[in-house]
């Protein structure tokens, strides 16, 4: 915990990070570095889906930080009880983990390469035939912008 304290004081945040913001995303950082996935990327898909804060659920079955769909990914992976899997995707280093999985798997699709990833983490492989492909271009446009304005603003989250 000291180790997290002593980056967390050499990283700076987006004033309108508030603490919990600043937390989960300072957690986000150093779990995405240990398992080898961008940072920026991952705090901008939190930001767009939970502006990264914990416990939010959507009307979808979407939850935590990453909005981790319940009725595909948490039945794929064993989960029985909801609120254990809120619980779960509400801690920062478990939910980062769940995204990367998510992010792992897309990136096998072709339709997933690139500035298309956030598409398909949105709205899966199959995205392009989505009757809702404006929203999911539109998403995918937000987080990317946003991974784009946290790279060049905050240079010190990929060290």
């Amino acid at each position: 915990m000291i180790c997290s304290a002593l980056i967390f004081l050499a990283l700076t945040f987006p004033g309108y990070f508030d603490a919990e913001q600043q937390v989960n995303a300072l957690l986000i950082i150093s779990k995405a570095k240990d398992i080898g996935e961008e940072p920026y990327h991952l705090i901008a898909t939190a930001w767009v889906e939970s502006r990264v804060k914990a416990n939010k659920v959507s009307g979808t079955g979407d939850y935590g930080i990453f909005q981790i769909n319940w009725s595909f990914w948490g039945r794929k992976w064993g989960y029985t009880d909801k609120k254990k899997f809120l619980k779960d995707m509400s801690d920062p280093y478990h939910s980062t983990v769940a995204a990367a999985v998510v992010l792992k798997e897309m990136r096998r699709y072709k339709t997933c390469q690139g500035l298309n990833l956030p598409a398909c983490y949105n709205g899966g492989p199959s995205w392009q035939k989505s009757r809702n492909i404006k929203a999911i271009l539109r998403y995918a446009n937000n987080v990317n912008r946003m991974a784009d304005v946290f790279r060049r603003r905050y240079p010190g989250w990929g060290k």
